[in-house]
């Protein structure tokens, strides 16, 4: 490879060159260098170049064989793989649908002048231009690139002209679409193409006037300007965003604050395409990303026995960017600190009520004198008349201490699990592999739960049973926390672990589920960016029927680690515990707490999704702030650029064709043995 070769490569991704060397692949010809490298011919690069919408040319009189001259920069008459992806790189270039014919004009890449020769016929309809010309023998490639699109201009005023016989400035759809494709790829047995009737003016007038025309023939000749557009709104959307944004709804103003390079005529003509209605205010993404689906489908090259080169763009368009080692592990430390900031202002905000809730579960109705309380609110008034607003807030500190590995470790793991079970090739996730996960969640936290919960509720029962020995000759010291573990011991630190397990388990897979499925059904997550009262609604909605059908499996555990003063029964294990319960107090004894409980649970992880949602949004993982599911990648923005460029380029030569100018012809392949030299 030649070291201007190694330049042009350069403006060129790794991924890019990988996709152009698949590309070369598909098309080169093996026998026609038998003792070296394959190579491409230059028919084979025609068919390599030449949009879909252009195939009915045949190669050898198809302005893209000229291309093939400024591909072949050794004269060869044959490409080497360099030759073709330096070509690609040429297309990269901002200017390269002027840069491309200006080269084929002149033959020479280093050149900055050209002869007019029969570019005034180019401009015949100019007199200014004209005027310009004259006396002239050579012009600059800026004033040659001007010239073109002066033309081009000039040709698009005049083809419409040529169908206005009547000069009502308005033609007939039907021959509308037939003037277009001369300017922009269009494909007339498209959905585009067919909807071209509703840009008529009025119901009553079924034609269409020639500022509609003129917007058509700009909006459909840079679709990459329709790109940019939806790649901007899908940049604003949250990083947590579903896999699919194409049920987003937008609006034409929404649309317009977007991009600079539309006019207003222009995205209307936009959304009447998209949508398949006229004069519609509002589409979803996925019906523009059809309109820019048919230009693509139009500009990219044509299948090959080979290999099909539409298949190869859209199975890299699929693949997402694997994080290595390391950022992995910086990803999932990333979500876990997030996890643990969400849980810990959850876990604040509700507090008084969990105090209440444990205080109701470890009421014994069996033991003569123990109904302290009625009920929730009434243990909610005692609290603060006995032990202060601040009792409200006892064992607070183990719990925000505990509660931050505890939520990070839930949320980081329910995460995990949902990318590793979610399909690769539809982007959704079976409600089977939701169970899993959420299930796989709340086994994982139990290490940190277990601890933090036993120390948190006897830290909570600690007024009960100071208040009953007030009167006592022997007054009990308040313990803290500290002191509570110190009594438990490590192995006590785990008593009641297995009722934890079958509490946080089933918890998790209903939560994390139920919460999935109201974002998407309810709040329509996907079609909208849910806002601050949406993910506090989902969580808290999603946390009622979890906690409410747990709450058993909480009485069994709350149990298991109070302590029994003195009378209460006292529990040997899971088992024992629930016989007894059932059998002093009834199956409503299960439930108790029940109510508190999902005044607890709802809102404190309605709080802490919320919380994490927005931290998410607020402070995404460096290098993947943007939302990574959308359906284009920038490989296909680098293809639809390019070939959009190739196109323009091509209808340039197609004016400089018409207006007799004398290309060079394709040169001759040499022998098979030249290719086989070192090219670098």
């Amino acid at each position: 490879m030649s070291f201007q070769q190694q330049q042009q490569q350069q403006a060129l991704s790794t991924s890019q060159i990988a996709r152009f060397s698949e590309i070369f692949d598909a098309y080169a010809d093996t026998e026609a260098t038998p003792q070296g490298p394959p190579c491409m011919t230059p028919t084979a690069f025609v068919q390599a170049v030449t949009p879909s919408a252009e195939t009915a040319v045949a190669t050898k009189n198809s302005p893209y064989a000229v291309f093939f001259n400024i591909a072949d920069r050794e004269g060869r008459g044959l490409l080497t793989k360099d030759d073709f992806i330096e070509f690609q790189a040429l297309l990269s270039q901002q200017d390269a649908a002027s840069r491309l014919p200006f080269r084929a004009v002149s033959l020479s890449a280093n050149t900055d002048t050209i002869q007019t020769g029969a570019l005034a016929r180019l401009v015949s309809d100019d007199a200014a231009a004209r005027n310009y010309l004259k006396g002239k023998s050579h012009i600059s490639y800026a004033e040659f690139a001007q010239l073109i699109a002066s033309a081009r201009a000039n040709r698009i005023r005049n083809a419409f002209s040529a169908v206005d016989v009547q000069g009502s400035g308005c033609i007939n759809p039907d021959k509308l679409c037939a003037i277009v494709r001369e300017f922009a790829p269009i494909d007339p047995a498209s959905t585009v193409a067919q909807r071209i009737s509703l840009l008529r003016q009025s119901a009553e007038s079924p034609a269409v006037g020639y500022p509609t025309f003129l917007a058509l023939v700009s909006l459909l000749s840079n679709p990459i300007n329709i790109y940019r557009a939806v790649d901007e709104i899908v940049h604003r959307q949250s990083p947590k965003a579903p896999v699919s944004v194409d049920k987003l709804e937008i609006s034409q103003s929404e649309f317009a604050g977007a991009t600079s390079l539309l006019t207003p005529l222009e995205i209307s003509v936009l959304f009447t395409l998209a949508a398949g209605q006229a004069a519609t205010e509002a589409t979803t993404l996925g019906s523009i990303n059809a309109v820019l689906d048919a230009c693509y489908t139009c500009l990219a090259p044509v299948a090959t026995e080979k290999g099909p080169v539409e298949k190869v763009a859209a199975h890299q368009g699929q693949q997402k960017p694997s994080r290595g080692a390391m950022r992995e592990t910086l990803f999932q430390a990333y979500n876990f600190a997030i996890g643990a900031v969400a849980g810990g202002i959850g876990a604040a905000v509700v507090y008084p009520i969990d105090l209440v809730k444990t205080r109701m579960q470890n009421q014994r109705a069996a033991v003569v004198g123990e109904m302290m309380y009625k009920n929730s609110l009434d243990c909610f008034r005692k609290v603060i008349r006995n032990e202060g607003v601040l009792g409200l807030y006892r064992g607070l500190g183990p719990q925000l201490v505990g509660v931050a590995p505890e939520k990070a470790i839930k949320l980081t793991v329910n995460d995990f699990m949902r990318a590793r079970l979610t399909s690769k090739d539809t982007g959704n996730i079976a409600f089977a592999n939701e169970l899993i996960a959420g299930a796989s969640a709340g086994a994982s936290q139990v290490i940190f739960t277990n601890p933090l919960e036993i120390v948190k509720i006897r830290l909570q029962i600690q007024g009960e049973i100071l208040k009953d020995a007030a009167g006592a000759i022997t007054p009990i010291a308040r313990h803290g926390a500290v002191t509570i573990v110190k009594e438990l011991g490590l192995v006590g630190l785990y008593k009641g672990a297995s009722a934890c397990l079958l509490r946080d388990v089933p918890f998790s897979a209903i939560y994390f589920s139920c919460y999935s499925h109201l974002k998407k059904d309810v709040f329509r997550e996907g079609e909208r960016q849910l806002g601050v009262v949406d993910l506090l609604l989902a969580g808290a909605i999603a946390g009622m029927p979890a906690a409410y059908l747990t709450t058993p499996a909480d009485v069994i555990k709350t149990r298991l680690q109070v302590v029994a003063k003195e009378g209460e029964t006292a529990y040997n294990g899971l088992f024992d515990a629930a016989r007894k319960i059932y059998k002093e107090e009834g199956f409503k004894a299960f439930f108790k707490g029940g109510p508190a409980r999902i005044l607890r649970s709802s809102p404190q992880f309605g709080t802490t999704l919320m919380c994490y949602e927005l931290i998410h949004r607020m402070l995404p993982f460096p290098g993947e702030g943007h939302n990574p599911t959308s359906d284009r990648s920038s490989q296909k923005t680098h293809e639809l650029s390019s070939q959009t460029a190739l196109f323009h380029a091509g209808s340039a030569l197609r004016l400089l064709h018409d207006a007799n100018y004398k290309f060079g012809t394709m040169r001759p392949p040499q022998a098979p043995s030249s290719p086989s030299s070192p090219s670098s």
